[in-house]
């Protein structure tokens, strides 16, 4: 952890990078369903909206917060090991490095928490 700073704030900067990739993975699984023939597109449009909802309420409280503290990320970027920002706070240069197997794994924790599911279902289900 960086100088003067806490795991709140650094949960902040996780959340700015996760919700918006979270946003982009929930926009592209619309886009497949929509051209799906489901037996029930009611109930996965309910589902894929709450998600969607969610995440948005998130990334807007996320990015109120960082802005109320002062926590400005000015450079992110995804390579083909993860995704890397860098970022302000207190004065001090900070960077958040987070690979595409943890970012995978925070953004379905994310969703399934959105929906109100427990993912221990899934590896019980598997």
């Amino acid at each position: 952890m960086g100088v003067g700073l806490k795991t709140e704030e650094l949960k902040l900067v996780k959340d700015y990078i996760l919700l918006p990739l979270l946003l982009d993975v929930v926009e592209n699984d619309r886009s497949i369903l929509s051209t799906a023939a489901l037996k029930m597109p009611a109930i996965t449009n309910v589902l894929v909206n709450r998600l969607q909802k969610a995440a948005l309420a998130d990334l807007t409280q996320v990015r109120k917060n960082m802005r109320d503290l002062g926590l400005k990320v000015y450079e992110q970027k995804k390579t083909h090991l993860g995704v890397e920002v860098e970022f302000l706070f207190r004065g001090y240069h900070h960077n958040l490095s987070m690979l595409w197997g943890l970012v995978d794994t925070e953004i379905e924790q994310k969703s399934y928490t959105y929906l109100g599911l427990d993912i221990a279902d899934k590896r019980r289900e598997s």
